[in-house]
């Protein structure tokens, strides 16, 4: 029988990040006036919105035990995708990036998952040879993007509501669905926690993982495209330093980068906010940004250390 002492950590190490959230909202709406107004959360929901759209996907691949460090690069490119395809319909725009996307995370996929090429190398390699890419068709400079996509990402809601940002929403319910709700989800999960056993048990590990990708790969897209709608051009900024970012969030969120557990909601969503919430009420108070990476480090670092005892708890 669990003592309260060891039943008390428990609960702090699955819920802890839940509830310093809660707190960390509580403290900047009464340190700060404008916190907690409806232009403030409209502002908090844009800037939510690409880095969510892309860690859902990265959620999908971190259960499973890899790594995908191309996705800000993958991002980038679909934006490119959208600055070629400018004097098309938004329509032909749309599927074009999002099919990029989805290519390149299949040929991610068959790498790590046909080839056994190690994740993080492969990927990390990968994110500068698609950034390459993308910099040779844009120039290196500012493109802009077709009004009629340019139009769609400034729509709201409610007249409050940025609808970018309820796509983004959208994804995160439909791969949290897919991860728990589906035999893939299983097969994801069953892969993160013992690829061998997995294997013995008849589960497809090197098309699951390719499945892990390809939707991630489409979540990255999915981003960039966000991204460029919302501000009408592509910038050689797109995408820049999402992938470490959308880690922190993901495993923030209790996602364990050993793979075999995590969800996408509510776990990376409250990652994101996390990140982006800190940001935004240090921010309203008028603490100098080069804060916010340090407060972001040690919430990435506490979090990592976090996973590492529950690896180890789990693991015996």
């Amino acid at each position: 029988m669990h003592s309260p002492v060891s039943r008390a950590r428990a609960f702090a190490m699955d819920y802890g990040f839940y509830i310093l959230l809660l707190a960390i909202v509580i403290v900047f709406t009464f340190i700060s006036n404008s916190f907690l107004t409806i232009s403030n959360w409209a502002q908090i929901a844009i800037a939510s919105t690409f880095l969510l759209a892309a860690a859902a996907g990265l959620t999908l691949v971190l259960v499973t035990g890899e790594i995908d460090l191309s996705i800000g690069s993958i991002a980038y490119v679909a934006a490119t995708v959208v600055f070629l395809t400018s004097d098309m319909p938004a329509a032909v725009s749309i599927l074009a990036a999002l099919g990029i996307g989805f290519g390149i995370g299949l040929f991610n996929g068959w790498l790590v998952a046909y080839l056994g090429m190690n994740s993080l190398l492969t990927t990390l390699g990968l994110m500068i040879a698609y950034r390459g890419v993308s910099l040779v068709f844009t120039e290196g400079t500012v493109k802009p993007v077709a009004d009629g996509l340019a139009v769609l990402g400034r729509v709201k809601v409610f007249g409050t509501i940025p609808l970018i940002f309820l796509v983004a929403l959208a994804l995160v319910i439909l791969f949290q669905w897919v991860l728990r709700a589906t035999k893939l989800g299983t097969f994801w999960l069953a892969i993160g926690n013992n690829e061998d056993s997995a294997r013995k048990i008849g589960v497809p590990v090197r098309r699951a993982k390719l499945a892990a990708y390809a939707l991630c790969g489409i979540s990255a897209a999915t981003s960039g495209l966000l991204l460029a709608a919302y501000l009408g051009e592509i910038t050689t900024f797109t995408g820049r330093g999402m992938e470490f970012q959308a880690v922190a969030a993901v495993v923030i969120g209790g996602t364990s980068l050993f793979g075999g557990r995590g969800n996408v909601l509510p776990g990376t969503l409250a990652g994101v906010f996390l990140l982006i919430v800190i940001n935004n009420g240090l921010g309203t108070r008028g603490v100098s940004p080069f804060v916010y990476p340090f407060v972001a480090g040690g919430l990435i670092f506490f979090a990592i250390y976090l996973d590492s005892i529950k690896n180890r708890a789990r693991r015996g």
